[in-house]
């Protein structure tokens, strides 16, 4: 007759199943772990600290630069009243 054991489905032991498994996520830890600090933690940072108000603070420079880009137009359009 027919040999059972060609259907027998060949899979790896449990426990050596679940070694690859430990290991495949311990890897996927440290290259998460690794990309977190490449991304987040080794940026160059300023030596001082950045203040914010003097970020946003409008210099005179800015403001004259500021009154040519208005957002009022220059011409009024007409108004298309139905």
């Amino acid at each position: 007759m027919i040999n059972s054991d060609l259907f027998k489905p060949r899979l790896p032991k449990p426990s050596l199943l679940r070694w690859e498994i430990a290991a495949a996520l311990l890897i996927k830890v440290v290259l998460l772990t690794g990309l977190w600090f490449l991304i987040f933690r080794w940026q160059d940072r300023p030596a001082v600290k950045p203040d914010p108000a003097a970020h946003f603070a409008l210099a005179p420079a800015k403001a004259a630069a500021a009154a040519e880009f208005s957002s009022q137009p220059l011409t009024k359009e007409p108004s298309h009243v139905r």
